[in-house]
């Protein structure tokens, strides 16, 4: 099929993303390397204390072996570590053992062990935990959904001042999810986070200027901030600055400018970033005609997640141009 007679996908720009929960997080005290201590802690001696029952020591190890601290990055030994740690009574540890089975790292992807471990956490006092924890509670990943009860556990960790904690307990304001919307308080706690430098709540504070929700329209105000969040690399936030931009809200429009962030918003993983850029090398404006582009882009919506809307515009328009949805076959 000739790119010029492709049939149009369907929608001009992919809709603006909303609020949206973070992913989940590391603690952010208690579980770092303490910075005085630096390259004079030598694996050898954090392995002894770690071998000894020193749970700091083994969550230090484990740090070590995920970032590549002094020695080669070995998931498999970062998380046998942060388990152990675990083990000794290392609250942190265990977020981080959470983590790894959150994201399958060094172990087999298992949200269930994960909730596990971020229960432990949070039992323990680990505010991180907690709010990871509310998360598995929130999509139902690994426990059974229970948004009210997630809610709550956002609350306990804001309150022991994890900004990831009050950021997600602020999404679910905005949204209503396990409580009553309330984009008034989702906007205070938001602006406090953000302050503090959490970009996922600016991003979210961006939303809420944009849409006017708990606070007075501001779309100069909602440019800056997902300007600031898209420089960051948050997916949504490059996305929707492309959306703003396209349309010339708050700013001037700039149809080119807008693709090169739908461009960076999917290389980041945003679908509704890869949709738009689709459409683009499917009509050619904005960018040279591409068929193969188009189709590429359009798979990758529907890879990144097939659930979502795009991913059904996706498929549709990958139906009318007669490609299949994986490149199996030869389009």
């Amino acid at each position: 099929m000739h790119a010029a007679l492709m049939p149009r996908i369907q929608g001009r720009i992919a809709a603006a993303v909303t609020a949206s929960f973070l992913a989940v997080t590391t603690p952010t005290v208690g579980a770092q390397p303490d910075p005085n201590d630096g390259s004079a802690a030598s694996i050898d001696r954090l392995d002894a204390a770690c071998g000894q029952n020193d749970a700091d020591a083994c969550t230090r190890l484990g740090h070590r072996y995920d970032e590549g601290d002094e020695v080669t990055v070995d998931p498999n030994r970062s998380i046998r570590h942060f388990a152990r740690g675990c083990a000794l009574g290392g609250m942190a540890a265990c977020t981080m053992a959470g983590l790894a089975y959150t994201r399958g790292l060094g172990v087999e992807r298992s949200p269930q062990h994960a909730a596990s471990y971020y229960a432990l956490a949070c039992d323990g006092g680990d505010a991180t935990g907690c709010s990871n924890l509310g998360l598995a509670y929130v999509k139902g990943d690994g426990v059974a959904m229970n948004a009210p009860y997630a809610v709550s556990l956002f609350t306990q960790a804001c309150e022991a001042n994890a900004r990831a904690g009050c950021a997600n307990l602020a999404a679910a304001y905005a949204l209503g999810t396990g409580v009553a919307r309330n984009p008034r308080r989702a906007a205070g706690l938001l602006e406090q986070a953000c302050h503090e430098g959490d970009q996922h709540a600016c991003y979210n504070l961006g939303v809420l200027y944009r849409d006017g929700m708990g606070v007075r329209r501001d779309h100069r105000r909602a440019i800056a901030l997902f300007t600031q969040s898209c420089e960051a690399q948050d997916p949504s936030a490059c996305g929707n600055l492309g959306t703003m931009t396209n349309k010339g809200q708050g700013i001037r429009r700039d149809r080119q400018h807008a693709l090169d962030l739908f461009e960076k918003a999917c290389d980041l993983g945003a679908v509704e970033g890869c949709f738009s850029l689709a459409e683009a090398y499917q009509t050619g404006e904005g960018r040279d005609q591409d068929r193969s582009k188009a189709i590429a882009l359009l798979r990758r919506t529907v890879t990144l997640d097939p659930t979502s809307t795009s991913a059904t515009r996706a498929r549709k328009a990958l139906a009318r141009i007669g490609a299949s949805v994986t490149d199996d076959a030869r389009d």
